[in-house]
């Protein structure tokens, strides 16, 4: 039947094996009262039959009971094909967010971590405003990283804890609410901020934190709200580059 063409492609395609798909197939035209009878129905070795068997069931496509075995409908295959397309879109966005640094000599890099959960992205952002450095320079979409990580408050603390020890600049590449309550120019005198404003730079969802001193770079990506990702480097060369970045970004606000 071209039913059963089109499934035998689909399971296929759901990469279950040959012997799988011919004994799922086999069982959804009739049950099989016996292991023995499948094996003469299909035509497989015995110790093949019954690892498929077993392999079927843990899928919870085929089950056994006291009139044999007999195939289940496909909502347990299909819910773990979408569990397991979940982990590898969430795998390969990992996989380009750590990318680019791969290029970098090894030697370079003295500390590389990844965050992946609102409440390690705060942790980590916060670390970013205690260590040793005289001004914090962080450039990009800071609405959209505020937003996605929230609340506020937590940019507030940010500010307390820098201002303690240094100055700040940033280049934003978006303006919002969030952003608004940082401009105006009591706080802006307190704590020693300075925010310049280009729409023109393209870093949607993207908002790095660095220092004119230190080698710790902070790498954020808020592309996808519901899976935030932060990417710590330790680093000269790649705070280098992104101070060279800045002052050039810097220039071009000022020469314009």
């Amino acid at each position: 039947m071209a039913i059963y063409n089109k499934l035998k492609k689909l399971l296929f395609d759901a990469d279950l094996s040959e012997a799988e798909v011919l004994i799922y197939i086999e069982l959804l035209k009739k049950p099989a009262q016996t292991i023995f009878e499948l094996v003469n129905r299909t035509g497989l070795k015995k110790s093949t039959v019954y690892n498929v068997s077993a392999k079927l069931k843990d899928l919870k496509i085929v089950e056994k009971n006291k009139d044999g075995l007999k195939a289940l409908s496909l909502k347990s295959l299909v819910s773990e094909l979408s569990t397991k397309k979940r982990k590898l879109s969430k795998t390969a966005y990992k996989l380009k967010q750590i990318a680019p640094f791969l290029h970098e000599p090894r030697e370079s890099i003295q500390e590389f971590e990844t965050f992946y959960t609102p409440n390690q992205i705060a942790e980590v952002y916060l670390f970013m405003a205690e260590i040793p450095y005289d001004t914090n320079l962080d450039f990009g979409d800071f609405e959209n990283f505020i937003n996605a990580i929230g609340p506020v408050d937590l940019a507030f603390k940010f500010r307390e804890l820098r201002s303690k020890h240094a100055s700040h600049h940033a280049l934003c590449t978006t303006f919002g609410p969030q952003l608004a309550q940082f401009c105006n120019k009591e706080d802006l005198q307190s704590f020693k901020n300075r925010f310049d404003i280009n729409k023109q730079f393209d870093f949607t969802n993207k908002w790095i934190i660095f220092s004119d001193n230190s080698d710790y770079v902070l790498f954020n990506d808020v592309s996808d709200p519901e899976f935030p990702c932060s990417i710590l480097i330790k680093s000269k060369a790649v705070a280098d580059i992104q101070r060279l970045q800045f002052e050039n970004f810097s220039k071009y606000i000022w020469n314009k």
